[in-house]
C-alpha cells in the first residue's frame, strides 16, 4: 500500500510554465518546464499547457491525477472570468478539479508573504501589480490591468518602451555606443534583423511580447554596467512603480517610519532594480525593508492547497529547492 501524499503545484506565467509534486515531506518526485501560460495571452493554448502539465507530471512518477492529495495552480491571467471558466471546463473534463485550489500567481504570492492577511506586495515580471490589504480584510489595488495596458515599471514596458528609443534614435546607430548595445541587445532577443518590422512581427507572432519582456533583463544589466539610456528607461519606470507603493501606503494608512514590502517576481528580485525602487521612496520612508519567500514558485500553490486541506508540510527541504 502507497501512503505517500502527494501534492502538484504550478507556476504559469508569462514567460515560464513550472510544475512539481512533492510530498508532505517536503521531497521533491518531478518537476516539469514548459512555455509561458498566462491566460490572458494564451487563452485555450495556456489552458492546454496547464492540463498536459498535470498530467505529465503525474505520468513521470507513475501514478494517477486522482492520487493527488492537493492540487494548487497559481496563474496569471486567471482573473478573467472567461479564461477561468475555460480552465474550470477542462479540468473538469480529465476529473482534476475536485482536488484543486486555483488562484492568481500575485494571490499565491500575497498569502504566503503576508500570512497575517495585512501587508503590502510588489509583484513584477512580465506584468506587474502592487496591492495592499489592512487588517480588516480591505485591500486595494494599483496596476495589474495587464502588460498591454500600460502598467508601466513591467517587465514587458520595459523591453517595450527601449525598443521604441531606439525606433526613434535610429541616426545615433552608428555614433553612439550606448545605443548600439541596446540595438544588438533587441536583436538578438526577438532573432529580428530589422527591427523597423517589429510592429508586424508582433502581429504575427503572438510568443514575441515575452520575448519583449525577456529583453528587461538585459537592460537592467545594461544599465548596472553604465549604459544611461538603459538606466533612463528604468529610472523612469521605478518611479512610477515608487508612486504606487506611496499611495497604497497612504491610503492604507500603514507606518511610514518603518514600511515592509513583499516582494515578488523576477524583476523585483534583481538587486540592482530593486535599489532603484528603493531610491524612488528614501525621501517618504525611514526605513524600506524587502522580504521574499524561501518557497519556490512552482510549490507556492501546492503548498497553499495543502495547508487547506490540513495536510502538514515539512517545509525545510521545500526552502532548499530553487526555481
Amino acid at each position: 500500500m502507497n501512503d505517500t501524499v502527494y501534492i502538484l503545484g504550478i507556476d504559469g506565467g508569462g514567460t515560464n510554465t513550472r510544475g512539481v509534486i512533492f510530498n508532505n515531506q517536503g521531497k521533491l518526485l518531478v518537476e516539469l518546464n514548459d512555455s509561458g501560460s498566462n491566460l490572458y495571452v494564451y487563452k485555450e493554448k495556456g489552458v492546454k499547457i496547464i492540463i498536459d502539465m498535470i498530467k505529465n507530471l503525474a505520468k513521470k512518477i507513475n501514478i494517477n491525477v486522482s492520487d493527488i492529495s492537493a492540487l494548487g495552480l497559481g496563474l496569471s491571467g486567471i482573473s478573467d472570468i472567461h479564461n477561468r471558466e475555460l480552465l474550470l471546463k477542462e479540468l473538469d473534463k480529465n476529473k482534476i478539479s475536485k482536488n484543486s485550489l486555483i488562484l492568481s500567481d500575485t494571490e499565491a504570492a500575497y498569502q504566503l508573504l503576508c500570512p497575517t492577511g495585512q501587508g503590502l506586495l510588489l509583484s513584477v515580471g512580465t506584468g506587474i501589480v502592487c496591492l495592499a490589504k489592512d487588517e480588516n480584510g480591505k485591500i486595494i489595488k494599483v496596476a495589474g490591468n495587464g502588460f498591454d495596458k500600460g502598467d508601466i515599471g513591467s517587465g514587458y514596458w520595459i523591453g517595450k518602451k527601449i525598443i521604441n528609443k531606439i525606433l526613434f534614435n535610429q541616426e545615433l546607430l552608428t555614433v553612439n555606443d550606448d545605443i548600439i548595445e541596446i540595438h544588438d541587445c533587441i536583436k538578438d532577443r526577438l532573432e529580428i534583423e530589422n527591427i523597423n518590422l517589429i510592429e508586424e512581427a508582433f502581429s504575427n507572432q503572438p510568443e514575441l511580447v515575452y520575448k519583449t519582456a525577456c529583453i528587461s533583463k538585459d537592460i537592467i544589466n545594461l544599465a548596472h554596467n553604465g549604459n544611461d539610456i538603459a538606466l533612463s528607461v528604468l529610472q523612469e519606470g521605478t518611479r512610477h512603480i515608487g508612486d504606487y507603493i506611496i499611495h497604497l501606503v497612504d491610503e492604507m494608512n500603514f507606518n511610514k517610519k518603518n514600511i515592509i514590502i513583499a516582494g515578488n517576481g523576477s524583476i523585483v528580485k534583481n538587486d540592482f532594480y530593486r535599489s532603484l525602487i528603493t531610491d524612488s521612496l528614501k525621501f517618504d520612508f525611514d526605513n524600506i525593508n524587502w522580504v521574499f519567500s524561501d518557497i519556490p514558485c512552482s510549490f507556492s500553490a501546492g503548498v497553499l492547497a495543502a495547508q487547506g486541506k490540513n495536510i502538514n508540510i515539512s517545509l525545510n527541504k521545500i526552502i532548499q529547492y530553487k526555481n
